[in-house]
């Protein structure tokens, strides 16, 4: 029981994983998400070619969670959540992406979104703004993209209520902390594993040398634990997952 006068505060797990393609081993990739025992997944890279997006909800049901928010706009990007999660609201949204740079195609970005609250005693949580983002390689492009996924910016569709809600950005920034686009979000959220003490490499899985996967969290969110799921990370995927425990307060 909370001290008289204390606010209710209630946990929210948020994992981030880039799944590429589910080319590797999806039955290693259940059992790390089935590990991580996440309220939310932010996913990037899953697969988008029409006869293979069904693959992402097999996955979903594989691990006990549901596909809140994914679709082409999205490119990839989606998220996943847990039964006991009340989602309020859910969209994808396309980022600006070049078609190509010299002769060669550039991949589309996109970010998946959902408004979500957890059980509490009595009620509800407040509500959670969480964003799922694959930002692009060339940093012109990351700087332009990450305009459009800032805390507090105004959002088109059906979460924009929520745009000044508590938010947590989730993914692939496809760039170390210290660079330009962290230090922006850096700005409005702070980085989970640098403030609970465990900041980890995440790329590549066999050998991770480079700290690409993060989660960022509102201040107005606790966080009191960041690792990574126990499982064969190494077959799942190329990237390793990311799994933070955060306290919401009350509504």
């Amino acid at each position: 029981m909370a001290p008289p006068g204390a606010r209710a505060v209630t946990r929210l797990r948020v994992a981030t994983v880039n799944v590429r393609e589910l080319l590797d081993d999806t039955a290693a990739l259940g059992a790390l998400l089935r590990a991580a025992a996440a309220d939310v997944v932010c996913v990037q890279e899953a697969p988008t070619h029409p006869l293979a997006v069904h693959r992402l909800g097999v996955l979903a049901a594989d691990a006990g969670l549901w596909v809140a928010a994914a679709g082409r706009d999205g490119a990839g990007t989606a998220v996943l959540t847990a039964a006991r999660v009340d989602v309020r609201a859910a969209s994808v949204r396309a980022l600006p992406t070049p078609r190509r740079r010299g002769w060669k195609p550039v991949r589309r970005r996109g970010t998946a979104e959902v408004v979500v609250r957890v059980p509490l005693a009595g009620g509800w949580s407040r509500e959670v703004l969480v964003r799922s983002v694959h930002l692009g390689l060339d940093p012109a492009e990351r700087s332009g993209q990450v305009a459009r996924v800032l805390p507090g910016t105004p959002l088109p569709g059906p979460c924009g209520p929520w745009f000044d809600a508590p938010a947590v950005l989730a993914g692939d920034l496809n760039e170390e902390p210290g660079g330009p686009v962290h230090g922006r979000l850096s700005t409005v959220l702070v980085d989970a594993a640098d403030v609970a003490g465990s900041p980890f490499p995440t790329f590549p899985a066999r050998a991770p040398r480079r700290r690409l996967d993060l989660v960022l969290v509102d201040h107005r969110l606790s966080v009191t634990a960041v690792s990574t799921p126990a499982g064969d990370a190494a077959a799942a995927s190329d990237h390793l997952a990311v799994v933070a425990d955060l306290l919401v307060p009350a509504r």
